[in-house]
């Protein structure tokens, strides 16, 4: 099973993600544009896992959550990765406070106990709203979505999912294996 630990995001939140993307699409090519309606906030990738271990990890994500109360997060910018210059990756920046910055170290720390790799690079929250292969108009693309005014209203996260990825060819289907409340 392939799985990772995400937030999952409430549908006005997609459908401005699809917005976003509709009005700069047709600034140029060779963009692989992520499903608005499968976006969620990766907490951790997993990777494949054999199907005996879901309830250890399912255990272990419980752990790592407790003591976390219901948190507010919120959607503000958009931005690339490695940068504007040479972007690899179209963004949509989120914040969560240090709420959901302690909530991620303490599920790497956890899933590290378990077997799972750390992750290299420092946590940044983001939405990844489109890869960037072999574009055409890239320059165009990228500054429209660096002008685009992208915020929302703030939500309440109130659980943590353990999702499986089910890789298809009309894209990648997911279906949460554990749900975690959090509660003060």
């Amino acid at each position: 099973m392939r799985l990772f630990i995400a937030i999952d995001l409430p549908e006005d939140w997609k459908e401005k993600l699809a917005q976003l993307q509709s009005s700069i699409e047709w600034l140029g090519r060779g963009i692989s544009w992520a499903r608005s309606e499968g976006m969620h906030l990766t907490l951790k990738f997993l990777g494949e896992v054999p199907e005996e271990k879901v309830g250890e990890i399912a255990a272990g994500l419980e752990r790592a959550c407790r003591g976390t109360a219901p948190f507010e997060m919120r959607m503000k910018g958009t931005g690339c990765f490695p940068n504007s210059k040479r972007p690899r990756v179209y963004w949509a920046g989120l914040n969560g406070g240090e709420t959901l910055l302690a909530l991620q170290k303490r599920v790497e720390d956890e899933m590290e106990r378990l077997g799972f790799p750390r992750e290299e690079r420092d946590f940044t929250p983001h939405l990844t709203i489109a890869r960037i292969k072999d574009p055409m108009g890239k320059e165009r693309m990228t500054k429209a979505l660096l002008d685009y005014e992208l915020e929302t209203d703030s939500i309440q996260v109130r659980e943590v999912l353990l999702m499986q990825s089910i890789l298809k060819p009309t894209g990648a289907e997911y279906r949460p294996q554990s749900r975690i409340e959090l509660k003060a």
